[in-house]
């Protein structure tokens, strides 16, 4: 089937008011089921806003997108819709050159996304012409469950928060923003500028695993002696595992802390044949670990999640050359964690 046979999704651009491009429809959509065709499937943004009236208070419908509607068919008759009703005009496709026939489109998951979204705000709907954000700046992310589950996009939240709002491009031509999105429905796919952002979540995540780990094993690594996982524990491993397990890591230590957390974290849920998987990565990535803390961190904490002393060995090696100086932080949990789970394996 020729492409332009397809029905998608084209944006067209039109400058007459609601109630007549409404009306135009209809019209248009009676005469072709007179013939035995399908109507116009469209999609017009609209929303209700407050006004007055020689002040009296009125309510009045107002185009939600500006001048843009959304129109579901084939090439063809997308063009005879054109002809029909004058003041709509079919946006170009970035590479139009390539083709004259090319114009914008949009998916049918793309659209159905897009209409959710357009649901979700009562009254104007955030909207960013295209290179008006700098999208390099956020979380590059997909959305796990709810209204929008399986749309991806760019995460645009507060300093220091989980959760946020999230930015899709539709159709090369501008972004939405979806309402605020709890965190737990969030999975980071690609980490955006600057390189503390993923260290920082990967610090806050290490005492929660190793105080699951300590529990479910029955160590004391603090005041709390109690044995087994509490929901706590369960609540903190399974969010990050299902927050984090698709992200693609841009540097060897980041993907060297990912894939020993992300095998700590299984290993807590004791999903073994996930906490295998990411074992077989650890080791895969530890040749290409260069810092030597960086190797022995790694070592202690896949020592910490399986019990290999194996591990335990090479991590020693390397930690019993160092002269810990008081301000080092790192060295010193390395070294502090390892002597402790040495201690209570045994």
């Amino acid at each position: 089937m020729d492409d332009l046979e397809i029905r998608k999704w084209y944006i067209l651009s039109a400058t007459a008011g609601i109630k007549e491009l409404e009306n135009r429809f209809c019209a248009l959509s009676s005469l072709w089921q007179a013939h035995g065709e399908e109507p116009i499937d469209y999609f017009l943004p609209t929303c209700v806003e407050q006004t007055s009236v020689f002040g009296q208070p009125a309510m009045r419908r107002k185009k939600l997108l500006g001048n843009y509607v959304f129109v579901r068919d084939t090439y063809a008759r997308v063009l005879e819709i054109k002809s029909a009703i004058p003041s709509l005009w079919l946006l170009p496709h970035p590479d139009r050159d390539q083709d004259v026939r090319r114009f914008m489109t949009i998916t049918d998951r793309e659209m159905d996304v897009f209409k959710t979204i357009a649901r979700a705000h009562a009254n104007e709907l955030p909207c960013y012409p295209i290179g008006a954000v700098d999208l390099d700046e956020g979380d590059k992310v997909e959305i796990v469950g709810g209204d929008f589950d399986g749309m991806c996009g760019t995460l645009q939240c507060s300093q220091g928060r989980n959760g946020g709002r999230v930015l899709m491009s539709v159709g090369n031509l501008f972004l939405v923003a979806t309402p605020s999105i709890s965190p737990q429905y969030i999975r980071i796919l690609q980490f955006g500028k600057g390189n503390r952002h993923p260290y920082r979540k990967f610090e806050a995540h290490l005492p929660r695993v190793l105080q699951a780990l300590s529990h479910l094993h029955g160590h004391c690594l603090g005041a709390d002696k109690s044995a087994g996982l509490t929901t706590s524990d369960v609540a903190a491993m399974t969010v990050f595992v299902g927050r984090f397990a698709q992200l693609q890591p841009a540097t060897v230590n980041i993907a060297s802390q990912h894939a020993t957390l992300m095998l700590m974290s299984y290993a807590a849920l004791q999903d073994h044949e996930h906490a295998d998987r990411w074992l077989l990565r650890c080791r895969a990535l530890l040749p290409s670990v260069k810092s030597q803390t960086q190797q022995a961190w790694q070592l202690v904490f896949m020592y910490v999640a399986t019990g290999d002393d194996t591990l335990r060995s090479r991590a020693a090696a390397i930690i019993n050359t160092w002269s810990i100086a008081p301000n080092d932080r790192k060295r010193s949990l390395i070294a502090t964690t390892l002597h402790t789970f040495t201690q209570h394996s045994g």
